[in-house]
């Protein structure tokens, strides 16, 4: 895991884990956005969960960071309840900061970066989730390990 990752990221999430536990030696972290009170987002997040799960299951896993837009506390907690993944604590000036940097437009958004540098893999991921995400997370881990 790289000092720019961190820098970016921070180093203190939901439940007191760090940045390192949560990447661990994954190659790639995602960084989802999303929100309770948002139709699409509560529409996508099982389909992400599946696929996270079956990302795990596969021995490729993609730890994820939830970065959530909701607007109160309790509607944070209970949506990230769902989540099998990592989050910024609620109201963190970080989801803002990266908000701004990948330009997200819309939720529900899926970044994924490099946990070696930092920088940005895909943008916009979320609309590639299934083979096609799988398939592209598959050959980056592959071409890393060469």
């Amino acid at each position: 895991m790289s000092t720019a990752l961190t820098s970016l990221l921070g180093n203190d999430f939901v439940n007191g884990a760090d940045l390192a536990s949560i990447v661990g030696d994954a190659p790639l972290v995602g960084i989802y956005f999303s929100a309770h009170w948002c139709g699409p987002c509560r529409q996508f997040t099982p389909k992400l969960k599946k696929f996270y799960d079956t990302l795990v299951a596969q021995g490729t896993p993609l730890p994820i960071l939830f970065a959530s837009s909701d607007q109160d506390e309790d509607s944070f907690a209970s949506y990230f309840a769902e989540m099998p993944w990592h989050a910024f604590k609620f109201g963190d000036d970080r989801i803002e900061v990266l908000n701004k940097k990948y330009v997200v437009s819309s939720i529900p958004w899926l970044v994924i970066l490099n946990t070696k540098t930092g920088e940005l893999v895909m943008n916009e991921a979320g609309a590639m989730v299934g083979e096609e995400l799988f398939g592209k997370i598959t050959a980056y881990r592959e071409k890393e390990h060469k």
